[in-house]
């Protein structure tokens, strides 16, 4: 973590002097060159969810299935004391 802290001032350096430094691209870009990468990123963010949905949705419900399961084991305490009686 140390050298990683030491060495990030040199980056920043090295990329302000890149960027002062910069020249002109006379390129073309298509206009549907950005919508295309961001349907990209989308289908990407997508499939991820799809992948990983049952850890997403244990995620999101792990307190309820706790609560649930203490709430079936008091309910079936309190069956067994009025079965002993």
């Amino acid at each position: 973590m140390r050298k990683l802290l030491q060495g990030f001032p040199i980056l920043i350096i090295v990329v302000g002097v890149v960027l002062l430094v910069e020249q002109p691209a006379y390129a073309y870009t298509d206009p549907g060159t950005g919508l295309l990468a961001i349907q990209a990123a989308g289908s990407a963010l997508v499939a991820a969810g799809w992948y990983l949905r049952r850890k997403i949705y244990a995620l999101l419900h792990r307190g309820h299935a706790a609560k649930s399961q203490q709430e079936e084991y008091s309910a079936l305490k309190q069956d067994e004391g009025s079965s002993l009686q």
